[in-house]
Order: C-alpha cells, then structure tokens, then sequence
C-alpha cells in the first residue's frame, strides 16, 4: 500500500504543477520581448489608389498598335495583375513568398530614422516586369518621415531583380501592394 502511495504523489503533484503552469502561460503575452518580428513586418493593405491606375494602364496598353492585331498571344502578353504581398492566392502564393524573402533579407531600420526615433508605416507598389526586373516602385501611403519612405523604396530597389514571373501567369507585368510597418521597442 505503502509504495502505490510513493509513486502516486509525485504523479498528483506533477498533474498539478503542469496544469498550473499551463494556465499561468496563457494569462502572458511573451511575445512583447520579441523586437526583431515587430521592427520587420510585413503588412498587407488594400488601399483604393492602388486599383485605380490598374485600370489606368490597361487603356494605355489598348491604345498600343498592337490592338489591330487581335491575336490571342498579344493580350496575353499585356496582361497585368495586382496583388497584395502577403496573398494568400494560391495561383500568387509561391512567387510573392520569394519576392518577400528576397526584400526581408536586406531589410533593415533606416539609420537616420532611427536616430530620430520615427515610426510609421509605409504603404508603397511594387511593379515587376515578366523577367523579373523592376520597373517602378512608388510609393502609395507615406509615413510622414521621408527616411522612413525613402529607406523602404531604397531596399526594394536594392533587392531587384526578382525571379522571372512564371509562365503560367500569362503577365507582362505584375504590380505588388505591400505595406512595412516600422516601429521602435525599448
């Protein structure tokens, strides 16, 4: 009876330490030590501007002379799309992960506004041409500090090129919407 007793109070006293500290765990936020995800995230937005010249570039790409033609590859071949970085479009999912990983490699705070202490998040279109050079990065949203603006384009212009679009999309030319969000942690 004895030894039943021995093996059964340590068991009793582990269940209710386990179940102690399990409850104690989700009352906590551990992830407010953690400055390296919050410096370097990357958000996804939808904003109404970024639509609006897509729309832009297709009359242009209508009024090119090679409307006359009418072939079935000719369009194909203007095709354009915009998505946002983080989508979870599985047709998009495999190329905007490589795209980010590409521009999280080199990204980092910009030391000027570092040193002033400036946050903000900046929203800014990406323009990527079907052999993977970039064409244009502008900026969408500013952050209201022009080293946070500028440090974002800066790093996206230093990450190109990018992979080749696939052929599977039919693109000539694919339009990122992607938002970084800097912030300081003390």
């Amino acid at each position: 009876m004895d030894s039943k007793k021995i093996f059964l109070w340590p068991v009793i006293i582990s269940i209710i330490g386990h179940a102690a500290l399990i409850a104690a765990s989700s009352m906590l936020d551990l992830r407010d030590s953690v400055k390296a995800a919050d410096l370097f995230t990357v958000q996804i937005t939808q904003p109404q501007p970024a639509v609006e010249p897509k729309k832009e570039e297709n009359k242009v790409v209508e009024k090119v002379p090679q409307k006359a033609a009418k072939v079935k590859p000719g369009p194909a071949v203007e095709r354009e799309d915009t998505v946002d970085i983080g989508s979870s479009d599985v047709k998009y999912a495999t190329y905007l992960a490589g795209v980010k990983k590409k521009i999280m490699r080199i990204w980092n705070y910009p030391a000027g506004a570092y040193a002033k202490n400036e946050e903000g998040d900046v929203v800014i279109k990406i323009s990527i041409d079907a052999n993977g050079s970039l064409l244009h990065a502008a900026l969408i949203t500013s952050s209201g500090f022009d080293n946070l603006d500028s440090g974002t384009l800066g790093v996206v212009e230093t990450a190109a090129p990018f992979p080749p679009l696939p052929p599977q999309y039919e693109l000539s030319r694919l339009h990122i919407i992607a938002s970084f969000r800097y912030r300081m942690k003390d």
